[in-house]
């Protein structure tokens, strides 16, 4: 008898534990799915959330002294196409979301009211694209030209509806639309007004200069700092990099959090689900002694009996994981509506893991089976035909 057919039949006669078998497949791949695709979306959703603790790393002229330089103090200047040439470069990957910034104390503005106060101003470039890169959505300050970004604190002085005036270096007073009143804990712009980097170069008289790129710096597998390091100075030596490392360290950890528990959770399931097959193919095998001692008696070769058990094996796992693959994905999409507030309408099916599922669960189930189908092979025909 052709096996496929034999062991079809084999399935419906033994509905019981069959479904049981069946079932563990399943179980199995929905927890894999749902846990893989929750992993997926808790790490767009931590990439949301920590985008808000900003860009966390420094790139500024060496030599710079730093204690001026994060006190804010005027520090030396680079030029400003420096950030178009990181972005165009195909070997800079270490470091994403270049914006070059030029920032600076303003010693002298004066309010509606007449105080005069020390500011701090800071002109925002748009963030470089790098080409050779997957494009990502923008961070950090985005200022349209002729507008500004009012901090916090200064914000108070400056009445709902008035524009924001502030000299040039000439003494002529300009005038910019308030596009944006920042909340408070922003950190030192919220003493400040974050301009289009083009605005306050001309008011400054300093076109074509900056004194900053802020930057995200990726996880890389030889160190974060020291990666970007040596790509920025590989392109230009005269640079130099400093990392926000709480902001780093707070990145990292989330992530590495996540694969951990993922690493976890998934072979934990699966091993107990293929120890669980295994016992129950054992069983199979053990109550079908006599239908294999028949099989050999009439002729049939070891071959034959081990393929019908890992066909089985086979089948079920194919099944199983296409049953736990569509079942994982609703779990997710359903769960992740009330886990995750930035990213839950984007947690869709991974079909890419439907691929690797397909393939793998059918793998995994025929080696479940592979001892009892070597035991099946091993059974005493005259002995067990005696018995019957």
């Amino acid at each position: 008898m052709n096996p496929l057919k034999l062991v079809i039949k084999e399935l419906l006669f033994r509905r019981v534990s069959s479904f049981v078998i069946l079932l563990t497949v399943i179980v199995a791949g929905t927890v894999s799915v749902a846990v893989f695709t929750l992993s997926k979306a808790s790490e767009n959703e931590t990439r949301k959330i920590m985008r808000e603790q900003g860009l966390n790393l420094y790139i500024f002229p060496k030599g710079t002294n730093l204690i001026d330089f994060f006190s804010v103090n005027n520090t030396p200047t680079f030029p400003e196409n420096y950030v178009d040439v990181l972005a165009e470069s195909k070997t800079f990957d270490a470091v994403r979301h270049l914006t070059g910034i030029l920032q600076l104390k303003y010693p002298d503005w004066t309010d509606l009211n007449g105080s005069r106060h020390q500011i701090l101003v800071a002109g925002y470039k748009d963030e470089a694209m790098q080409r050779f890169l997957p494009k990502q959505e923008i961070m950090g300050f985005d200022v349209v030209p002729g507008t500004v970004h009012v901090g916090a604190l200064l914000s108070k002085n400056i009445p709902e509806g008035a524009t924001f005036k502030i000299k040039d270096t000439d003494g002529m007073e300009h005038e910019f639309e308030i596009a944006k009143r920042l909340e408070e804990g922003k950190g030192m712009i919220d003493q400040g007004v974050a301009f289009n980097l083009d605005d306050l170069q001309k008011l400054l008289g300093m076109e074509g200069q900056i004194n900053k790129i802020e930057a995200l710096g990726c996880v890389c597998h030889d160190g974060r700092i020291k990666n970007a390091r040596q790509q920025v100075q590989n392109i230009f030596s005269d640079l130099e990099v400093a990392e926000i490392g709480s902001i780093a360290d707070a990145r990292e950890n989330q992530r590495l959090m996540m694969n951990k528990y993922g690493a976890f959770i998934i072979p934990f399931v699966m091993l107990s689900a293929l120890l669980i097959s295994g016992f129950l193919f054992y069983s199979n095998v053990t109550a079908r002694r006599y239908e294999i001692g028949i099989l050999i008696a009439t002729g049939k070769s070891k071959f034959y009996v081990s393929l019908i058990i890992l066909l089985k094996a086979f089948i079920l796992g194919l099944a199983g994981s296409i049953a736990g693959f569509f079942t994982g994905s609703l779990i997710a999409q359903y769960f992740g509506m009330e886990i995750f507030r930035f990213t839950a309408m984007s947690i869709k099916p991974l079909w890419s893991l439907f691929g690797y599922s397909i393939v793998i669960f059918p793998v995994l189930w025929m080696l479940s089976s592979w001892i009892p189908a070597l035991l099946a092979t091993q059974v005493d025909v005259a002995r067990t035909l005696s018995q019957e």
